[in-house]
């Protein structure tokens, strides 16, 4: 295990202790959450001030998020003429096993002009200071995959659609495991995502099809049915909601929050030991545009931390979903099929004679020859009431000979098989204990 220099850097607009632990608060709680970080994992943290504040606050930020026994070091920086002032900037030193290019910086409000990879010559933002410039589009924010690696090779300026608004979820997904050199594209339906894709519009989809706490998008997977589209990768996000509001609004201002119901459902346990008015929204993303245009009083939103990049507001409190293990699940969707990867699933969705024994004899296809079964699901046939269609996903390419064998033993034995596409498994991310 190496450690790894994580750099954050953020502003605050008065030189008073609450101001200065509230704005190192946020910074470190966006660190922690975007790389998620453990305090027993920190070898130490430095922190740094203009000369126009006081040094000795930011450890105090520290401190109460639990850092008791991590090595605190503080200093002011030495004075520059045409310097950003109010400035707060950490170096956290945390021993991980990740490569670099998979650790994600942090830079806030104002402070989102020092990233390096914004100053780079000819708009290259290649480098790995991940965090984006507030108030801003996100589709070029750095964002690189979780293991180090993208989970699929999307071409240089590809254009990725996705459900919902810029800072969804989603887009999260897609800058996260496909890369930082992707253009996204909003849709507003699920069935705009097939369009897109259909009509040339994008050259890729990012489908959510299931949920680890609510369970699967049955929509979704009606529309892999209807359209012949090819999965070309699997994407799993670990789902990390952030409590967010406008500047200068502390968690003691709040009075009501807003978020889409299943958002909402998934925080219940933070949001009711704070007492505060829940109201729905259609959808996460837009509930924080929503507050950053309103600037509602007393309000708040709950969305991801690319929503309040994207929006400009600030992260009051982060990871407050109910559960470590809220993953949802997605389809990379594209025109052609990917070439075969090192460990691959194959998803395919068919449909039984109506006859006794007829789904036992077509999975016995598979257990006799010993392939693993990650998913089976039923859903209504529209075209036939009171008949099934399965949805399976499994371990392999359609291109091993065991698996082919058996999608073959299975045409013989169904009404009818439909390739839904082998492609590279995600790398799972195991949930992580210790929520509010």
């Amino acid at each position: 295990m190496l450690c790894r220099g994580i750099r954050g850097a953020t502003t605050v607009d008065e030189n008073s202790q609450p101001a200065i632990v509230a704005a190192t608060e946020e910074l470190l709680r966006a660190l922690v959450s975007a790389n998620d970080i453990f305090p027993a994992d920190i070898a130490s943290a430095i922190f740094t001030v203009t000369p126009d504040l006081n040094a000795a606050f930011p450890a105090e930020a520290a401190r109460r998020m639990g850092w008791t026994d991590v090595p605190l070091m503080d200093a002011v920086e030495v004075p520059v003429s045409d310097g950003l002032p109010h400035c707060i900037r950490v170096l956290v030193h945390w021993n991980t096993s990740r490569p670099p290019e998979a650790v994600h910086h942090i830079y806030l409000r104002e402070a989102a002009q020092l990233r390096p990879d914004l100053a780079a010559p000819n708009g290259d933002r290649s480098g790995d200071h991940n965090g984006g410039r507030n108030g801003q589009p996100s589709n070029s924010t750095p964002r690189p995959a979780a293991n180090g690696q993208p989970v699929f090779h999307v071409p240089h300026g590809a254009t990725v659609t996705y459900q919902g608004e810029p800072g969804a979820y989603s887009q999260e997904a897609i800058f996260q495991y496909l890369g930082n050199h992707i253009q996204t594209l909003p849709s507003a339906s699920f069935e705009e995502i097939f369009a897109a894709i259909e009509t040339g519009k994008a050259a890729y989809g990012l489908l959510p099809v299931e949920n680890s706490q609510a369970g699967s998008i049955n929509q979704a997977y009606d529309l892999l049915l209807d359209h012949d589209l090819r999965i070309a990768a699997e994407v799993k996000l670990r789902v990390r909601h952030c409590l967010l509001a406008p500047p200068g609004t502390t968690q003691a201002d709040i009075r009501r929050v807003r978020s889409h119901p299943q958002a909402l459902a998934q925080c219940a346990r933070y949001l009711k030991t704070r007492g505060w008015e829940v109201v729905p929204a259609y959808d996460t993303a837009g509930a924080a545009r929503e507050l950053a245009a309103s600037r509602e009083p007393g309000a708040a939103a709950i969305a991801s931390a690319l929503a309040g990049q994207t929006y400009g507001l600030n992260v009051l409190d982060a990871g407050i979903e109910d559960s470590p293990y809220n993953t949802t699940r997605f389809f990379l969707l594209g025109r052609e099929e990917p070439p075969p990867a090192a460990h691959n699933k194959t998803s395919i969705v068919f449909a039984t004679t109506h006859t006794p024994g007829a789904l036992y004899n077509s999975l016995g296809e598979f257990a006799s020859r010993n392939i693993n079964l990650t998913k089976i699901e039923s859903r209504p046939r529209r075209d036939r009431p009171w008949h099934y269609v399965f949805y399976v996903d499994l371990e392999g390419h359609w291109q091993d000979t065991n698996v082919h064998r058996a999608l073959s033993g299975l045409l013989a034995r169904s009404a009818f098989v439909k390739l839904l596409g082998s492609y590279p498994a995600a790398v799972e991310e195991e949930g992580r204990q210790g929520n509010k």
